[in-house]
């Protein structure tokens, strides 16, 4: 089974460049005597993607790192109970900034966890063209599924209305998108159905629904 993770953007490299820079002055005095402006939370050691972020001085997993006032980005969490109970979604290193990115987005801009009854289940995109229009995550697609062939064909909807969690990047560098695949957020029952599909379907595809439609 291929791994997959979730790549970050572009600017993620920029802002921990420009935070290793502000910590390099500050320790050796190239800030002008100036105080650090701001305190950021940064991983205390390496943390895996899915870990439970409790309380920052209980499991010790954070901790506070001085920044220059220009380096204070949006994004960047600066108090430790804007993440508390929180998921990580992509690992983070030893002394790298804890951002709303790395635990699935900012409140009320990304999609909720998962609630008591839902499942996450990967759909491959297998289909030509199907990652260039990926949908990004919190639009809604449904989940079709083909059998048989010819005029004895059907084609039959398995998830109606389902929310996309994360578009899933494979880590194999062969130069093609055969192994990306969408996150949704679905009941049990509907994971069950859509496993039915992957494993015993001719063909399984992801069909994007229009904002306007619920």
């Amino acid at each position: 089974m291929r791994n997959f993770r979730i790549r970050r953007p572009a600017w993620w490299f920029v802002l921990a460049a420009l935070l290793a820079a502000g910590a390099f002055m500050l320790a050796s005095g190239m800030g002008g005597g100036e105080q650090p402006a701001a305190r950021v939370l940064v991983a205390a050691r390496a943390i895996p993607a899915g870990e439970v972020i409790g309380s920052a001085q209980a499991d010790g997993l954070l901790a506070f790192a001085g920044i220059p006032a220009d380096a204070v980005l949006p994004g960047l969490i600066l108090d430790p109970s804007d993440a508390d109970g929180r998921r990580t979604v992509a690992p983070l290193a030893a002394g790298e900034p804890l951002t709303q990115a790395a635990l699935g987005g900012a409140p009320g801009l990304g999609p909720e966890p998962l609630a008591t009854g839902e499942r996450a289940v990967a759909v491959p995109l297998r289909a030509a063209g199907a990652v260039a229009a990926a949908p990004a995550a919190g639009a809604r697609v449904d989940v079709l599924a083909s059998d048989g062939e010819g005029l004895a064909g059907r084609t039959r909807v398995v998830v109606s209305g389902a929310e996309v969690l994360a578009v899933m990047r494979d880590d194999a560098a062969r130069g093609d998108a055969a192994g990306d695949a969408l996150l949704l957020r679905v009941s049990v029952s509907q994971a069950l159905e859509v496993t039915r599909a992957l494993d015993f379907a001719r063909e399984v595809r992801v069909v994007a629904r229009p904002a306007s439609e619920p």
